[in-house]
């Protein structure tokens, strides 16, 4: 029985979860024991850890496969002793492919009707940015739900658009609700579902059907079904979409400041998928090639004087910590995450009318 307990704490080695010196004290065998578990016997380990199954054996083959890959990159990432360290994942037996699938972000064409739509832009003076608190974490406030699970639906796009919809709807009401994700990927009809979509056309859609459902009344399914919005089940109600001018790193950082959570879109490398803790960095990157949707909801400065954002993704608690990552930003637009950065401005009694004082028109594209 000693031995199982003990591989069970292996695993949380090999995941990076706790140290060697634990295995040491725990099962009185050394890292190098550790180091030397078969991949057949890691993987049992990782599907004991992830309770999962496969019973089927081309899937558990084809698992198997993947996981050996995977921990082979895991290993490697990890010697290049950087700012993160990478580990298991419920996605560590995922191929390159279905990686990708869940990566539903469309980026519409500069020539796409949509992007020629005069937009409320954020507006700023340069010397606001000397006022802006050093850190800032809108879970602290509330304003934040809990992470969610988006499945292998490439609906990520309606998940970061939700994340900032609920953000501004708790800035508004002092409520704060878990809006429905289904509703956008079954009803916006500019986008296409789990084949992927863009995050201002699911925020638009809400402002033209004069609200969108909550979690509650709309639950999340992970597939493409039938629009079933039912307006008795409103969960929030929006009046306006404001867009971060392209490339704007300042003005990104003040909106999060001072607005709330921010949509915002990423090119999200394979390596993310296997993140576990630290300060992520890419120098791999495009700030163009933008795939995946995520919302950001707070940035800090590390002991080391090292300045993050904080990114809730819709990968399950399973993922990174707790289900969010720690963004470098010494490079404020890398992967171009301020590309196409946009938020909704919610409807009150007051305001249904009016824009917000941080935003005037103008063309944004």
């Amino acid at each position: 029985m000693k031995y199982i307990n003990c591989l069970l704490v292996v695993v949380l080695v090999s995941a990076s979860i706790i140290s060697c010196d634990a295995v040491n004290y725990l099962c009185e065998v050394s890292c190098t024991d550790v180091s030397n578990l078969s991949t057949h016997t890691q993987f049992e380990l990782y599907l004991k850890m992830f309770n999962k199954s496969y019973y089927d054996p081309l899937e558990y083959s084809h698992r198997f496969n993947n996981f050996a890959k995977n921990i082979e990159l895991i290993d490697n990432q990890n010697k290049l002793n950087n700012s993160w360290t990478a580990g298991w994942t419920h996605l560590t037996d995922h191929s390159t492919e279905e990686y990708h699938n869940m990566l539903g972000t469309i980026v519409p064409s500069p020539s796409h009707p949509s992007r020629q739509i005069a937009r409320p832009v954020h507006s700023y003076k340069k010397k606001d940015l000397k006022s802006l608190p050093d850190s800032i974490d809108w879970r602290a406030q509330g304003w934040v739900t809990d992470v969610k699970d988006q499945g292998q639906c490439g609906s990520c796009w309606a998940f970061s658009a939700v994340g900032a919809m609920e953000g501004q709807h708790a800035n508004v009401t002092g409520s704060l609700v878990s809006l429905s994700e289904q509703n956008l990927v079954d009803c916006v009809s500019t986008c296409s579902g789990c084949g992927g979509g863009w995050m201002n056309y699911a925020m638009e859609y809400v402002v033209q059907n004069n609200g969108v459902d909550t979690e509650k009344g709309y639950p999340y399914a992970g597939v493409d079904e039938s629009c079933n919005f039912n307006s008795s089940n409103v969960g929030a109600t929006f009046y306006e979409v404001v867009n971060i001018t392209q490339g704007d790193t300042d003005g990104l950082l003040h909106a999060l400041a001072t607005v709330g959570p921010i949509s915002v879109a990423i090119d999200a490398e394979y390596d993310l998928m296997n993140y576990q803790s630290g300060i992520y960095t890419s120098t791999t990157c495009s700030t163009q090639a933008l795939d995946h949707g995520v919302t950001l909801v707070g940035y800090g400065v590390t002991s080391d004087g090292t300045p993050f954002y904080i990114i809730k993704n819709s990968w399950s608690t399973s993922w990174g910590q707790d289900g969010y990552v720690y963004w470098n930003r010494t490079d404020p637009n890398m992967c171009g995450i301020a590309q196409a950065a946009s938020y909704p401005l919610a409807k009150n009694s007051s305001n249904s009318n009016n824009f917000s004082k941080n935003a005037k028109m103008n063309f944004s594209k």
